[in-house]
């Protein structure tokens, strides 16, 4: 981190073999960190514009901030974009849906943080569902201003006793790993895992806990996804444990993005057909030059064909990680769906890499299911307070700020978040609603003698109860208790190890009016799993699509600011002071003065200033 820190700060060429990072790029630090107002800019109306269509493949969050991003900055009439989605409604992996009667159901939930810059600038432009006058980003900041998330306990064992987090808990050959692990390029570490990287110990550490829980992520994922995660975030290394700076929505994800969402772009004159699936991109080849001709499209079992113009422009969201998810309930499974020939987005993927190698290699994603599934349950607790009173005083939070707490021992690796009530916007004051998932859902459970795959909500339920030490109240509780589960068989597919070919480019090689968005698109510098990367290639791919001139809004870059690195380091080697001798032996730039000067600064440095106001809960 130092040596990224001075050879962005000082512009210092370094061979690329040698680093990661190209530095010939780096010409102002502080432009490449911040979105200046300067570069807010209106772009002006392409040429023609009102003559072109869009097609845009998901109607996800990817696949609806492109139609906002073709309308808003693009100047493209809303009625010459539409957007195809398999299910009756939009939102993909954002979704939400139920009733106090039948349940709530979710079938995952977002960690957001303040620099998510595309994501809060289109949110930013999105009027509130909820208030007249506001946008979503203002109701956003605010409740998470009024009630910030804060852990005072963030891992449990042992039967609901709180883990000593007072620490990482690495040993210093996994701290020397994990330097080496950013200085290494990623070139260098194509197809390999985290565990093949790391030392047993490591899978042993608050560290691992912590992103395990948070992230989905396996010891068998890939190691240049961790890279990236840790790299990209290092801004929250500082108080990970208490989940500083983690933010949340207002209600659930689908009534507090998507919804407001589709109602300002149908107001736009979006076209939507839902109940519709893609079956194939036709791209036609003329030398090096690939164009879309035509979709063919499934509604109610009937093949149409949809031409594209060569000045039309399409917009495919080449992967879901909510592909083909299954339901159960209190009494029933949910059974994974293995159908291989009818993968949704997947399968056209699949298609289209047969037509060339820059369409990237979707089996590296979707041919282990076992290895990229996880379970996840909504609970829905009617007129039983008694259950969040409990938690409350284990955990010594309010409802709502310990964000995700996590039951280390468990054999399910079972995770919970109790978010602020309601968490949906109909619900009724004697309902109480809380989401969980369990990673490790092959291996047998402590209570329960079975896998996590093959139980019921009723079972999940109480391998959990006997976690938090509650199992005694399991029969009082159960008449209270609606349990939805769900299983998704590619939830983690994006992590699953890959070349850095694996993945094709937002506009591949050639591409004269094909554009890639989503979680499974390459991009540099930049993570998956996060609602942020599904609006940034949106926003990618719109503007280079249309030649804008309009910047794209940069990423947060936090391996440049020293107040950071110097955070970062001081958590990990669990230090105030740090010395030489502390360091890890890495040093490729040999000047000896410079570091001592630098650890100078960094030893006195000040702390980033927070976010948010420091309250007496959060001190």
């Amino acid at each position: 981190m130092i040596v990224s820190y001075v050879q962005g700060y000082y512009n210092i060429n370094i061979n690329k073999e040698q680093h990661v990072y190209d530095f010939d790029k780096i010409y102002n630090i502080e432009r490449m960190i911040i979105m200046k107002n300067y570069d807010r800019i209106h772009a002006r109306k392409p040429e023609g514009i009102e003559n072109r269509r869009a097609v845009i493949v998901g109607g996800g969050i990817a696949g609806l901030s492109a139609a906002a991003f073709l309308t808003e900055d693009g100047h493209m009439p809303g009625k010459n974009v539409t957007i195809y989605e398999q299910h009756p409604v939009v939102g993909g992996s954002m979704d939400a849906a139920g009733n106090a009667i039948d349940g709530y159901v979710l079938r995952g939930e977002r960690e957001l943080e303040p620099y998510m810059e595309c994501l809060w600038y289109l949110f930013g432009m999105i009027p509130s569902i909820f208030e007249e006058g506001r946008t979503v980003l203002d109701e956003t900041r605010e409740c998470n201003k009024e009630l910030p998330i804060y852990a005072k306990k963030r891992l449990f064992e042992n039967q609901f006793n709180p883990r000593d987090i007072s620490s990482l808990g690495m040993t210093k050959a996994d701290m020397d790993n994990m330097t080496k692990m950013m200085l290494t390029p990623e070139e260098e570490i194509e197809d390999v895992t985290i565990e093949q990287w790391f030392s047993a110990a490591f899978f042993k550490s608050n560290i691992w806990y912590y992103w395990a829980s948070m992230l989905a992520f396996q010891p068998y994922h890939s190691l240049i996804e961790m890279k990236r995660y840790t790299i990209r975030f290092m801004q929250h290394l500082d108080g990970v444990e208490n989940l500083k700076g983690i933010l949340r929505t207002k209600y659930d994800n689908y009534n507090s993005f998507i919804k407001p969402l589709h109602i300002w772009l149908e107001r736009k004159g979006v076209n939507f057909v839902t109940g519709t699936t893609v079956e194939e991109i036709h791209v036609e080849m003329e030398g090096d030059k690939k164009t879309v001709t035509h979709l063919e499209v499934n509604k109610n079992g009937r093949i149409e064909r949809v031409p594209i113009a060569a000045a039309d422009l399409v917009y495919f969201t080449n992967g879901s990680m909510t592909q083909n998810s299954s339901h159960g309930s209190n009494k029933t499974v949910t059974v994974m769906n293995r159908d291989k020939e009818h993968k949704g987005c997947f399968t056209v993927w699949e298609k289209l890499a047969k037509v060339s190698p820059v369409f990237g290699n979707p089996e590296k994603f979707v041919s282990a299911p076992d290895k990229s599934h996880f379970i996840s349950y909504t609970v829905t607790l009617t007129d039983y307070p008694e259950f969040f009173k409990y938690l409350e005083e284990k955990t010594t939070n309010v409802t709502g700020t310990a964000g995700v707490i996590t039951l280390v021992d468990s054999a399910w690796f079972q995770s919970i978040n109790t978010p602020p009530q309601p968490m949906f916007p109909d619900q009724p004051e004697n309902v109480e609603v809380f989401w969980g998932y369990g990673l490790h859902g092959n291996e047998v459970g402590d209570y329960i003698k079975k896998p996590m795959t093959e139980c019921t909500g009723e079972e999940i339920l109480q391998e959990l109860l006997y976690h938090l030490d509650y199992i005694d109240k399991y029969e009082e509780m159960l008449p209270h208790v609606k349990i939805i589960t769900t299983m998704m068989p590619y939830i983690t597919s994006q992590f699953m190890p890959r070349g850095l070919q694996d993945r094709p480019q937002i506009i591949p090689e050639g591409c004269t009016n094909l554009a890639f968005i989503g979680q499974f698109v390459e991009l540099e510098g930049d993570v998956v799993f996060t609602v942020e990367t599904s609006v940034r290639t949106a926003m990618i791919a719109v503007y280079r699509t249309l030649h804008l001139d309009k910047p794209i809004t940069p990423l947060f870059e936090a391996q440049y600011d020293i107040r950071i690195v110097a955070a970062c380091l001081k958590k990990m080697l669990g230090v105030e002071t740090i010395t030489k001798n502390e360091l890890p032996p890495f040093n490729p730039l040999k000047l000896p003065k410079m570091i001592d000067q630098l650890l100078k600064g960094i030893n006195s440095v000040p702390k980033m200033k927070e976010y948010y106001p420091e309250t007496e809960e959060n001190k």
